[in-house]
């Protein structure tokens, strides 16, 4: 019995040595996708001019915009805050006095977003004063795009961001005339 008893032991020990040194199919390198436990660093462009004129007056940032670009992946992606004030050039001035749009993470693939979930804030005067006005579908509409440029070697990269925006679209401010703005900014990366 006790000769059994030691040859079980052996027998045991031995089977944990050999399944311990076998290469099971689990333990094969495979390739994996690797997370970073920091997000890409941003980086914000070296230069940004905006283009943003209607017939009633133009448009300029109000202070400082906040604009940061992940280069890293494609298409590149954008962090924007962009404030704008109007400049009018007439005595009357637009409908809307100015507006400010926030996106996180935007796709900067040339595609044409509508802004429908209030990613920009309008403020806007239909004859009852000012009042701010969430980005939606129907009465108050923005659309953006941004696209960057065809690269040049040597030459940094550039990106246009277009905005369009449509104020009292479908007539819901009665006595108030629909306004339509649309203008560009240019930035140099």
């Amino acid at each position: 019995m006790t000769y059994f008893r030691f040859a079980h032991h052996i027998l045991a020990m031995v089977s944990v040595l050999v399944m311990c040194s076998c290469t099971s199919p689990l333990d094969t390198d495979a390739p994996r996708k690797i997370t970073p436990i920091t997000p890409a660093l941003k980086i914000t462009p070296q230069k940004v001019n905006v283009d943003f004129k209607t017939a009633s007056g133009a448009y300029t940032f109000k202070g400082l915009p906040s604009i940061n670009i992940d280069t890293t992946v494609s298409p590149m992606r954008f962090w924007l805050d962009l404030p704008l004030v109007s400049v009018p050039d007439t005595g009357t001035g637009p409908m809307l006095h100015e507006f400010r749009i926030r996106l996180d993470s935007f796709p900067g693939n040339g595609l044409i977003f509508d802004l429908v979930k209030g990613e920009a804030q309008l403020v806007a005067d239909f004859g009852t004063g000012e009042q701010t006005y969430p980005s939606e579908t129907k009465t108050n509409t923005v659309s953006i795009l941004v696209a960057e440029h065809q690269r040049v070697p040597g030459q940094p990269r550039e990106v246009t961001i277009t905005v369009y925006i449509i104020l009292n679209k479908d007539g819901f401010f009665k006595g108030a005339p629909q306004e339509q703005a649309l203008g560009t900014i240019h930035l140099v990366i």
